[in-house]
């Protein structure tokens, strides 16, 4: 196969965006969708404080991590949802919320992991067709539109943060919504791209780019990578090739999110605040509001919970990747000379990790203060008018306790 082209460094003269969908519909305005932009709003903050009454308490190390939240647990689904990448949590939420009448549709994503589109379901078939991971941008707000023009008084709408966040605040602020009662299924999310991004990304990191039907980087510090067929290819995220790391190849709204837990959805239903597990089908679940609740109590018969679990301390191993974690950010040409870590080195290091490292929602709280910090010297240092607007308030706190000026610093001497 051939090499392809490198990808280059993004242009920051274009307009973040996250292909969200809520401007790409046409039952409304482009203006009135455009003035709940996250990119324009910014990211938790008032928010947060209009959803939940508050913003994060700042002496909470857990709820400045992962969200305001009633309550969070592991999960197990009995009777995995076949075809469904994590087991198929959210598949039986939209099905039951559905066929109880609690909502008229889903607003969802139909299509392939490579070529997503924005979907209302109004049946059970419609919503079983939404399974399955779809790790690029993908417009899953262009399903309001159909909503909206279809009279639906009640929508379940299943997205990332990005999607979470725009369409919140469209429903607080716009009348257009204001008699549509909306259910929010958030999914954590973080470094999505675009479709011609991954074919790229997956041409360097896989042995079969062709046969790919899934991909998740998981807590064994491997990226694990699904075939046609069943099969399960495992790279070491340490031996990925550099050229991944490359600011352009993620997309530039991603590298300037900051809600990798989605804070703002009413239940966030994802993975990587659970033990690894081999079949991928326990899960981590943040019950965030009543609404959460109501959803939950659908499946609760369905469902094996489990307490939390904890090990090790995320500050040391955010510690130990800061620097490498971040320097592609500040000086992408530094990944010229960085060499590909041979893949019997990075088992090694998977196996000391995966042993030493932290685990349970210490390994979710590594996760995301690294994405944020990494994410705020993106700010930083490609988009700096946009550091008051976008970086909410506890990540510049995190910045200050992992010395991030200092790397600033170093770059004026």
């Amino acid at each position: 196969m051939e090499t392809p082209r490198k990808i280059a460094n993004p242009r920051f003269d274009e307009t973040l965006c996250s292909h969200c969908g809520l401007c790409m519909g046409n039952a409304w305005p482009e203006e009135e969708s455009l003035r709940s932009c996250v990119f324009n709003t910014g990211w938790l903050g008032k928010h947060e404080e209009r959803l939940f009454g508050r913003q994060r308490n700042p002496q909470d190390d857990d709820e400045l991590a992962f969200g305001i939240s009633l309550r969070r647990f592991n999960a197990r689904i009995k009777q995995p949802v076949d075809g469904a990448q994590w087991g198929g949590i959210i598949t039986r939420i939209a099905l039951r919320a559905l066929e109880t009448g609690l909502v008229d549709g889903v607003a969802t994503l139909h299509g392939t992991m490579l070529q997503p589109k924005a979907a209302l379901a109004t049946t059970p078939g419609e919503v079983l067709e939404g399974r399955g991971n779809k790790p690029v941008l993908s417009p899953t707000l262009m399903a309001l539109h159909s909503a909206w023009r279809a009279g639906l008084k009640k929508l379940l709408v299943i997205g990332a943060p990005c999607h979470v966040h725009a369409v919140r605040d469209f429903h607080a602020s716009s009348p257009i919504l204001r008699e549509m009662e909306l259910l929010v299924v958030g999914i954590p999310c973080t470094d999505n791209l675009e479709s011609s991004h991954l074919r790229w990304v997956l041409a360097h990191i896989s042995r079969s780019p062709d046969t790919i039907t899934s991909m998740e980087f998981m807590q064994d510090y491997r990226v694990h990578i699904k075939h046609a067929g069943k099969k399960t290819e495992k790279v070491p995220f340490f031996s990925l090739p550099p050229d991944v790391q490359r600011p352009g190849v993620f997309s530039a709204s991603c590298m300037s999110c900051f809600d990798y837990v989605n804070g703002l959805s009413d239940i966030t239903v994802g993975y990587f605040g659970a033990p690894f597990s081999r079949d991928w089908k326990l899960q981590w679940l943040i019950v965030r509001t009543e609404t959460g609740e109501r959803l939950f109590n659908l499946v609760m018969d369905e469902i094996d919970t489990y307490p939390e679990e904890k090990r090790g301390d995320a500050s040391t191993s955010v510690k130990a990747s800061l620097e490498s974690t971040i320097l592609p950010v500040l000086h992408p040409e530094s990944l010229e000379t960085r060499k590909r870590l041979p893949r019997a080195a990075g088992e090694l290091l998977c196996l000391v990790a995966a042993l030493k490292g932290p685990r349970g929602i210490e390994f979710a709280r590594y996760s995301i203060h690294i994405h944020a910090l990494r994410n705020y010297c993106f700010i930083r240092k490609h988009l700096p008018e946009k550091l008051d607007t976008l970086v909410p308030e506890y990540v510049h706190g995190l910045a200050e306790r992992y010395g991030i000026d200092r790397l600033f610093n170093n770059e004026k001497t």
